[in-house]
């Protein structure tokens, strides 16, 4: 749906309620990743202003750079969701402002088995983040690392000190146990949960993954459960 069509129909009213995923890094170059629900004060064709009001300390402070933000909302139980770009950031007390730029268009959300084994020896896995829900933006440098506690041909889940929010798009490198070959896939944060005092759990699902190397993580992981 065109954003102008959105804002003439009532798909998008003011004020509203929306979310943010900001994503990019600290001035140390550790990724930053940050969600919450922000009011949306004003739109037009071109720009908007969203509002968050907090008590505590400006949750944007360690922000440096930024890679990419997600606006997103809902409407009769339907996603709408899009890329913007931040054009100004203000803070004023307990008032964060962020003006952002309108996408040309509003997209619609969707939805998605296999065995799974736990590796029975360490395996770590290096990872980017590079867009969210689908939209890549490669404006990622920020990588981090994490063990696999499981994979499937679906997806896999590993442990993790970073922070992610679902569903932002990662890309992994990892090699199995016992083979030589590196694997770098694509996949969607589909879950997160703590893991110990100052770690996550993260489940992501691998996504636009070559039918071979899908066929070829099945047998791999037959072969390793029998």
């Amino acid at each position: 749906m065109h954003w102008n069509q959105a804002l003439a129909c009532g798909t998008v009213v003011i004020p509203a309620s929306c979310r943010l995923i900001i994503v990019g890094e600290t001035k140390e170059g550790l990724p930053f990743c940050y969600e919450d629900s922000f009011t949306l004060s004003k739109a037009d064709g071109e720009q908007m202003t969203v509002t968050l009001e907090t008590m505590a300390i400006h949750p944007l402070e360690k922000l440096h750079h930024v890679y990419f933000i997600e606006f997103s909302f809902f409407k009769r139980g339907i996603l709408y969701y899009a890329l913007v770009d931040l054009l100004h950031l203000e803070t004023k007390r307990c008032l964060c402002t962020l003006t952002l730029t309108t996408p040309p268009q509003l997209l619609k959300a969707e939805q998605r088995q296999y065995k799974r084994i736990v590796p029975q020896v360490r395996t770590p896995l290096t990872c980017r983040i590079i867009g969210v829900r689908g939209q890549r933006t490669h404006q990622g440098n920020a990588f981090f690392t994490g063990q696999i506690l499981d994979l499937s041909a679906g997806g896999v889940s590993f442990m993790t000190s970073t922070r992610l929010f679902s569903p932002l798009e990662l890309e992994l490198s990892f090699v199995l146990p016992g083979l030589a070959q590196k694997l770098m896939l694509h996949a969607e944060v589909i879950r997160i949960a703590p893991f110990g005092s100052d770690a996550y759990r993260v489940a992501v699902r691998f996504n636009q993954m070559p039918e071979s190397t899908a066929i070829w993580i099945e047998e791999y992981c037959s072969a390793s459960d029998g």
